[in-house]
């Protein structure tokens, strides 16, 4: 079994390196300059931050040289597992050079341009305790274009009481409620993986235990991080470690802790006295015919849970063998279409949409370089903007464009105050597009139409709206991809209850010409979203009972079986997730035809 102890010391060398080079991405602060720091930065700092003035002059004197609107200050002698935490989830060259991300850091001071920070509504007078901290972080970034992180010359505190409050912040676990965060798990199963070798081979065994000990040295030795604390933490790793977690779960809640779980139990009540009344009440009339062909003949394609929220309740989907459209049946009616959105993308689970919804850029991207290969558009609408994440990036490929967004929830408004768009349309689209008609030359509608409870009617009115030669630009899940077929009501795409139709790529094609749009491109692979099995693997344990403190699981806050619960799926994930990865890197390469998505684009003819 010596092979085992070699894999286990092959892998913490192997990840002790992944670090250092992240850590070596640090740059350190020149020496502040005699002259009054420049103006037109504020700093945020944590309530047991102490950074002096010349540090701040420093600090605005490097960003200004940098052009950076938001700088976050590590300080130098962090102590070793704040640090660790730091680069386990930010790599900070990839953080300089990522304009489209969530704001990280150590949590201790950022210096923000003045303007981003007023626009964000963030209090800058500081006092901030490490949730606070760290949710600032993570939003103010939004409002600036660039965001570098820097080591500073001042003392950091031992903030072990404050460790997952900060990790969850900064939404570096999803959910962020989790009773052990990701990051306390992965810590924990190493140092299981590393006491398991003496039992194995008690030589070979303190060998592995030796070098896990190492392990800080070879990750901050000789860089710009000095932890005061090193040869404690390393040489005692095997003790703090433990202990070090045990503190993290049994410390106090923060005041950012305390006000998320008021939030919670306020969210609980309403719950409560919605389910009990009975969630079947927010389902519909069942239809008898196709809605997007009239065709009676109707077969029962699966019943769906929600695999997201794991809230509760069955949701059906008919398929109908004259068009293959498929469709929710009976459907939600608009109270539980609130019901079941409340707190997906807004309210409590506002901070992971956003973490989500930054990390997509390249499928922003890719739906920018389809449009840019057709049109130069003058003014572009994107319905169902959300946030207008996409609208950020397609800023990049088209800046003499002029983008405005529509959606239904606040964050449209949102987007307008970060800049990311003009002009911001809070309201269904079918109420206010007859109001838009001859302004637009591109529409785009990305994971749209398949939300909407009627999609040929908001085709109809984009056709309207657009000008002759205008475009359109569409994706949305492909019913027609295996996965879907083998995965069932597990593929994520399927997205219950919320996706009211999945339409066919051959049906929405031939309900574009019908309107007066011409076909020009269509992508299927291209448009891959991810992986399949990996996301429903997520999700089965997600369903087990991932999040203990959801406020729609019980009228009473979770007692021991719901925790104990909650750590018997994440028990669970690490090999589930894990097999489901690998079925994913080996069978993506084979597949061939449809993906998880399409993607098309049209443009409106004179006619």
């Amino acid at each position: 079994m010596n092979w085992m102890i070699w894999l286990v010391a092959a892998v913490l060398v192997a990840n002790g390196l992944r670090l250092r080079h992240r850590v070596t991405g640090l740059r350190r602060l020149a020496s502040p300059p005699a002259a009054p720091a420049p103006a037109g930065y504020a700093p945020l700092t944590a309530e047991d931050a102490a950074v002096p003035d010349r540090v701040l002059r420093a600090a605005a004197e490097h960003a200004r040289r940098g052009g950076i609107g938001m700088l976050d200050l590590v300080p130098h002698d962090l102590p070793a597992e704040q640090a660790l935490d730091l680069v386990r989830n930010v790599d900070p060259r990839a953080y300089r050079k990522n304009r489209f991300g969530m704001g990280r850091g150590a949590g201790y001071a950022v210096l923000v341009d003045g303007e981003g920070l007023a626009r964000s509504g963030i209090d800058p007078r500081g006092g901030l305790d490490a949730g606070e901290m760290g949710e600032a972080t993570a939003r103010v970034r939004f409002y600036v274009d660039t965001a570098d992180m820097a080591v500073a010359p001042f003392p950091a505190t031992d903030r072990t009481d404050q460790r997952r409050a900060w990790l969850r912040s900064q939404a570096l676990d999803l959910p962020p409620s989790l009773t052990l965060p990701r990051t306390l798990y992965g810590t924990g199963g190493a140092y299981l993986l590393v006491l398991s070798g003496p039992l194995i081979d008690l030589w070979a065994g303190l060998g592995l235990v030796l070098l896990y000990c190492l392990i800080p040295y070879l990750v901050f030795a000789g860089t710009a991080l000095r932890p005061a604390d090193l040869h404690r933490a390393a040489w005692l790793r095997p003790v703090r470690v433990p202990l070090t977690i045990w503190r993290t779960l049994r410390a106090p809640r923060s005041r950012w802790e305390r006000r998320l779980i008021e939030r919670r139990e306020e969210a609980r009540a309403r719950y409560a006295a919605e389910i009990e009344a009975g969630v079947q009440r927010y389902l519909g009339e069942r239809r008898a015919d196709c809605p997007w062909c009239g065709s009676r003949d109707l077969v029962r394609h699966l019943v769906t849970r929600d695999i997201v929220q794991a809230k509760p309740g069955r949701f059906p989907l008919d398929r109908c063998r004259g068009c293959g459209h498929v469709f929710q049946n009976p459907r939600l009616t608009p109270e539980g279409l609130d019901f079941y959105y409340r707190d997906a993308y807004d309210g409590l689970g506002d901070l992971s949409a956003e973490l989500i919804l930054s990390s997509t850029t390249d499928d922003y991207f890719r739906r920018a370089r389809l449009a840019e290969r057709f049109a130069r558009p003058r003014r572009w609408l994107d319905v169902g903007t959300g946030k207008g994440h996409f609208c950020r990036v397609a800023r990049t490929v088209f800046p003499d464009t002029g983008f405005d967004g529509l959606d239904m929830g606040d964050g449209v408004e949102e987007a307008a105050r970060r800049g990311w768009i003009e002009d911001a349309y809070r309201a269904p689209f079918l109420d206010v597009g007859p109001d838009l008609i001859g302004r637009y030359d591109m529409i785009s509608m990305h994971h749209y139409l398949e939300h909407t409870p009627d999609p040929l009617a908001e085709l109809d009115l984009a056709a309207k709206i657009l000008e002759p030669g205008g475009h359109l630009l569409i994706e949305m899940p492909d019913p027609e991809c295996p996965m879907a077929r083998l995965l069932r009501g597990l593929w994520l795409p399927y997205l219950p209850p919320q996706h009211l139709h999945m339409i066919p790529l051959g049906n929405l094609k031939e309900a574009l010409e019908t309107r007066g749009l011409k076909v020009l491109a269509e992508q299927r692979r291209d448009s891959r979203r991810g992986a399949d099995i990996t996301p429903a693997a997520a999700a089965l344990i997600n369903l087990i009972g991932l999040d203990v403190e959801r406020p729609w699981q019980g009228a009473r806050p979770p007692g021991p079986a719901r925790y104990a619960r909650a750590i018997t799926a994440q028990l669970l994930a690490v090999p589930v997730v894990g097999l489901a990865l690998a079925a994913d890197l080996l069978t993506m390469p084979l597949q061939r035809g449809p993906s998880n998505a399409y993607r098309i684009i049209a443009r409106k003819t004179d006619a």
